[in-house]
């Protein structure tokens, strides 16, 4: 085999050893958290068709999904993200369900981008959505879940807090149409000013550029004299902008009540284009450039596929992203895991006897393993390399006079005991 098929494809990438149990672990944290803040699994294909992502995943996201002809013709798409997914969902099946509905997921997606730090082509998410629910409470619900997984990783992390429908209320004014407006947030969202500035005035003159320019330049106070300047103009949009102000207000304040740092940035725009309203993101300081992960309301995001209209909200945070601030080895400065190896020594033993030990300490440990091997230096050097905490070790004579040895690999001590004293043992030595 080649060394080019040794390797995966560009932007994709193998993790093993410390960084796989990482992985595994933040998996296993987010599913708890979730959970136990009232969220149930969703799982949903990793391929879907392109139509699902296409209308309104944004400019970015269309130019670099991953897109192909299966067998039969149909166009399909590795999902990008996985918020359009979850709406189809919800109208394929979960619509007859008590409301709010409120999932969780942890998903790979694809994004054929150019590999840098903190960022692949196939990359994990960990996601919250709420489906049928109009308050802030919805909003706040996602946002403080997934800081309270944020917390239990212990990593210190702050808001960056917008609102789109500010913007889309304007721009309604300047007559600019839905999908024009998706490309002027994009521009925003990508610091692309002196392009949004020319393509401003060029097609809809100096006032258009300066009003836009003016929400970009202003803070929350700044916004709502802006709004009440152009209150006869905005006409059925005032109203709706105002609401959305007075949530994003709501937000800010019931996360800084609860000890989160949250600041409103009015160029905060994000490149999804099914954001309706409040928008956020979540920073860890002095760690990457990039979020780490975020949401916001996707009101009407059902309206796409179908007939029906549904309040909606929801996040996703960058698993990868969180896994390089913590760095691939946190897992075992965190860990409580205990775990066992039972060492047979001798081929005349039988594997069901190692197993029938297995059974006995499955209570105890966090994992259980059987080895088989001539040599015990060996056995022992194995086990030390890979962090066992406790080997039984079980040759001829310990097995014939049905005792076994009990070896500390931490404390580096060892007692032999009988067979049947093994769980009381166990029990008192790991108290």
């Amino acid at each position: 085999m080649t060394d080019e098929l040794l390797n995966p494809p560009r932007g994709m990438r193998d993790i093993t050893g410390d960084e796989a149990e990482l992985y595994y672990t933040l998996f296993k944290l987010f599913y708890e958290t979730a959970e136990r803040n009232g969220f149930e699994p969703i799982i949903t294909p990793t391929v879907e068709y392109y139509r699902v992502f296409e209308a309104k995943s944004g400019e970015e996201i269309k130019k670099s999904m991953y897109v192909f002809e299966d067998k039969a013709g149909r166009l399909l798409a590795l999902r990008p993200e996985v918020t359009a997914s979850v709406i189809r969902v919800y109208l394929r099946e979960l619509r007859a369900r008590p409301k709010p509905i409120r999932v969780f997921y942890i998903a790979q997606c694809f994004r054929y981008e150019e590999p840098q730090k903190a960022r692949y082509r196939e990359f994990w998410q960990g996601g919250l959505e709420v489906i049928g629910d109009e308050s802030v409470n919805a909003d706040v619900s996602v946002a403080y879940t997934a800081s309270a997984f944020l917390d239990k990783l212990g990593l210190a992390h702050r808001y960056i807090v917008g609102n789109v429908a500010i913007y889309r209320a304007f721009m309604s004014m300047l007559n600019i149409a839905q999908e024009e407006q998706d490309h002027i947030l994009h521009l925003i969202d990508k610091e692309l000013y002196d392009q949004l500035g020319r393509e401003l005035v060029e097609k809809y003159g100096n006032d258009a550029k300066d009003i836009i320019f003016k929400i970009m330049d202003s803070g929350l106070d700044k916004v709502m004299s802006l709004l009440e300047e152009f209150r006869r103009e905005l006409g059925n949009g005032y109203e709706k902008a105002v609401n959305e102000a007075r949530r994003l207000e709501g937000f800010i304040k019931t996360l800084s009540d609860l000890g989160y740092t949250v600041e409103y940035n009015s160029r905060l725009v994000r490149g999804l284009a099914y954001y309706t309203g409040l928008i956020w993101e979540y920073k860890v300081p002095g760690a990457l450039e990039q979020s780490i992960g975020g949401g916001g309301r996707y009101d009407g995001l059902t309206s796409v596929y179908s007939n029906i209209y549904e309040y909606s909200t929801g996040l996703a945070l960058g698993l990868d992203r969180i896994a390089l601030v913590l760095g691939g080895d946190w897992w075992k400065r965190v860990s409580k895991r205990r775990r066992v190896i039972i060492i047979l020594l001798s081929e005349n033993i039988p594997l069901s006897f190692a197993y029938s030990v297995s059974r006995q300490l499955d209570r105890f440990f966090d994992s259980i393993m059987v080895l088989t091997s001539r040599s015990l230096d060996k056995a022992l050097s194995y086990a030390n390399r890979i962090g066992i905490d406790i080997a039984i070790i079980v040759g001829d004579r310990e097995f014939s006079e049905k005792t076994l040895t009990v070896r500390d690999l931490n404390k580096k001590v060892q007692e032999k005991i009988r067979f049947d004293e093994l769980t009381d043992y166990i029990s008192r030595i790991i108290q």
